[in-house]
């Protein structure tokens, strides 16, 4: 099994709007999430690193191919997930 990690910044005054994403990912929302990341053979972990340089999101990919499964899952995810995360 393989594994990507990758780190992002979270825009200033974007936390919030991180947050309520993942709680809509990780509660009401959360078969079809699971659903996604099965559907793209993934194992995905995610972190929040708070820092003084400001906040990042670190996440983790495990499977079989995980660039090709993180470019599924992208693809596959509802406009109401992404839209939280491009506001």
């Amino acid at each position: 099994m393989a594994m990507i990690a990758m780190m992002m910044p979270i825009l200033p005054g974007k936390k919030d709007t991180w947050l309520a994403m993942m709680a809509q990912m990780t509660g009401d929302n959360k078969a079809e999430a699971d659903a996604i990341r099965t559907g793209a053979g993934l194992h995905e972990r995610s972190f929040l690193q708070e820092t003084p340089a400001g906040d990042f999101v670190i996440l983790t990919f495990e499977g079989d191919d995980p660039a090709a499964g993180f470019a599924k899952m992208m693809a596959d995810l509802p406009p109401e997930f992404a839209e939280g995360a491009m506001d």
